[in-house]
């Protein structure tokens, strides 16, 4: 039985976001100190991941691509381009780039912590997640990124 996603909605107003790739977040952008306790959470915690070069985004992009030892994947839970295992990327800026299911990103955009990536009419299934402005939306913004590492694996919520 799928779970139900619950996050928290997000205070404040929606940052200022680029509308074409590079898709990034222009205002509220993560403290430094707080951008690099999620990159190093965020690379230390999935076992079956490791930081790769981004294939997609800004040089400056770190992104999160899964150990080819996993087989069975869904079809649209890597960026492109075909053959990337790449599931997520963070930005300089905090925000991050997922995969994830429908269900869990039609959550995210419910809850006010992210949007569509601008190609998403063109089949990028990509979502952008805000960037954590404090520890608090730090927690928020680890649980989305577990989703996609859980999406990428097949493993459930």
């Amino acid at each position: 039985m799928k779970q139900p996603y619950i996050l928290p909605i997000r205070a404040g107003q929606k940052p200022v976001t680029g509308d074409m790739p590079p898709h990034l977040q222009f205002s509220d952008q993560s403290p430094k100190a707080l951008w690099k306790e999620l990159c190093d959470w965020a690379f230390s915690v999935f076992p079956l991941s490791r930081e790769e070069a981004t294939m997609i985004s800004i040089p400056t992009s770190r992104a999160l691509w899964l150990d080819e030892s996993i087989k069975t994947l869904p079809h649209d839970a890597f960026m492109p381009p075909r053959g990337s295992r790449e599931f997520a990327h963070v930005h300089k800026d905090g925000s991050m780039h997922l995969c994830v299911s429908q269900d869990f990103a039609d959550e995210v955009y419910a809850k006010k912590w992210g949007e569509p990536h601008p190609y998403k009419h063109l089949g990028v299934n990509e979502i952008l997640v805000f960037a954590p402005r404090n520890t608090e939306e730090l927690e928020v913004v680890k649980s989305t990124l577990k989703a996609a590492y859980y999406y990428a694996t097949g493993d459930a919520l």
